[in-house]
């Protein structure tokens, strides 16, 4: 009677309806979603490192996974037919096993996709949007412009290299105390599709730093002097007219190509294998800090192998995990294709 009592459980389990699914839900969802992030953030550092070292940078998008489950049982019986029949002569036995076949699918980034996400400026009103929600000016800016009415920005990189003006990190600072304080607001006005208008208003009521900081701006930037005034907002690389903001953006490989420069480099490589920054006393500050090392860190926020060593950003360098994390974010929305690179995760609910 126990052995057709085991019996029968046995094929219970073997046989039972429940749905596997919804049981690996919640476990596959956070998973996939970790290991989305945390590859997305080394293909980005490595590709970084790369062109530091002179190598074009190469984007591998995974464009769907399917995740497969399938539940395989076995179940055997050992029953003794002759006499003198003793339980301990026969015997009843099962396992289940649970089996996951996922399927990744790899899109390189390349032709026209490449030239809209990496090469062409960034959009604009993507940018001023940005702003106009909420994220500070002078960081987007730093980041992700080449010259504010003329005055430059700077760059390191020898395929972008460009004079900073004196000026450019005390207008940026400015603009974002301005922009924290309300003194200060954009407004990005979207017609359809591509074309939009943007303005910068400033506040009638404004406190005496705040009259002195719009004093500065107007001096600086060529700008009317009516501080009731509204500025209408335009890009390229030199001021169109007397009463424009004209903004000049990068393209995202030229922020790639700027970051690249606070790559730590290794002793023997500081031969011309990683490149030399422009030596200029103007020149501005690295972006991010990329270290480097023979082991891998135990702390860092990302790191990636490349050339037999080892480059990380460290977990604890909050400027550098913030850069990072807006180049992530300016990438994405730099790609114009529609959200053709969303990843597309299929896992089977019943």
């Amino acid at each position: 009677m126990a052995g057709a009592a085991l019996l029968v459980a046995v094929a219970a389990a073997l046989g039972g309806c429940a749905s596997i699914g919804p049981q690996r839900m919640g476990i596959d969802r956070s998973d996939y979603a970790t290991h989305l992030r945390e590859t997305n953030k080394e293909q980005l550092l490595l590709n970084i490192v790369a062109m530091r070292y002179g190598d074009a940078p190469l984007f591998l998008e995974v464009s769907s996974v399917i995740s497969q489950y399938t539940r395989e049982g076995s179940l055997h019986a050992d029953i003794a037919l002759g006499p003198p029949v003793d339980e301990a002569d026969g015997g009843i036995g099962g396992s289940v096993l649970l089996r996951e076949t996922p399927t990744i699918t790899y899109t390189p980034l390349a032709g026209d996709r490449f030239a809209r996400s990496l090469l062409s400026p960034i959009p604009p009103a993507a940018l001023l949007g940005m702003i106009e929600s909420g994220w500070s000016a002078d960081i987007l800016f730093k980041l992700a412009t080449r010259s504010i009415n003329g005055i430059s920005n700077g760059g390191r990189d020898p395929l972008f290299a460009h004079t900073a003006d004196s000026d450019f990190d005390r207008v940026i600072a400015v603009m974002g105390r301005l922009q924290r304080n309300r003194a200060l607001q954009l407004h990005v006005e979207h017609e359809d599709g591509r074309k939009f208008s943007a303005s910068a208003r400033i506040s009638p009521t404004l406190s005496d730093d705040e009259k002195a900081d719009i004093d500065y701006l107007v001096r600086t930037l060529k700008l009317p002097g009516d501080r009731r005034g509204e500025f209408g907002i335009a890009f390229g690389a030199a001021q169109i007219a007397p009463d424009q903001l004209t903004i000049g953006t990068r393209s995202m490989f030229e922020i790639f190509a700027e970051m690249a420069q606070g790559v730590e480099v290794p002793a023997g490589d500081d031969d011309g294998r990683a490149g030399t920054p422009v030596a200029d006393a103007g020149a501005p500050s690295a972006l991010v800090a990329i270290h480097s090392g023979s082991r891998k860190p135990a702390d860092a926020h990302v790191a990636v192998r490349y050339r037999g060593r080892w480059f990380w950003i460290d977990g604890k360098d909050a400027a550098s995990k913030r850069m990072f994390l807006l180049a992530q974010i300016l990438l994405s929305l730099n790609d114009t294709s529609g959200g053709a690179s969303a990843p597309l995760v299929t896992i089977p609910t019943g």
